[in-house]
């Protein structure tokens, strides 16, 4: 019977996530806000105190999952979030005149640039991959490992 314990509590441990990380890029006063949970990152567009409604989210699961794209601001206040790696869905109530998503093609992705950062699930390797190039994007990152404990 502690045999079927043992295996059913390290089934559940091994399962839980144990990450919540928030991360805002933020251009001129537009702000994209990101929340990485377990299993899914949901990006919400904010313009000064203002947050439209809508979000673009991409799931994942399994070791070989994840995703990898873009951040293009626009000087319209239009951002894009161009991505070929990964599942994303668009929220039906998003305002696409402002925040929008398109599926690209390794060919037609774009330079990282003063209003374009690169977008991965590793934000170790975001981070490494943005330093490498000055771009008017700030980005913040809010990291708790440890929030299921």
């Amino acid at each position: 019977m502690t045999k079927y314990l043992t295996i059913l509590l390290i089934v559940f441990l091994s399962s839980c996530c144990g990450t919540h990380t928030e991360i805002k890029y933020k251009y001129a006063d537009i702000t994209i806000k990101r929340i990485d949970e377990c299993g899914k990152t949901t990006f919400y567009y904010q313009k000064g105190q203002e947050q439209i409604s809508g979000r673009i989210r991409a799931e994942y699961s399994g070791i070989n999952d994840g995703f990898k794209g873009y951040l293009e601001f626009n000087e319209n206040g239009r951002v894009s979030l161009l991505s070929g790696d990964g599942y994303f869905q668009t929220s039906t109530d998003l305002d696409t005149t402002r925040f929008n998503y398109k599926r690209i093609y390794e060919y037609s992705r774009p330079e990282l640039s003063e209003n374009v950062c690169q977008i991965m699930l590793s934000t170790k390797y975001e981070k490494e991959r943005n330093l490498e190039f000055e771009s008017g994007i700030q980005v913040e990152y809010n990291i708790d490992e440890n929030d299921w404990w």
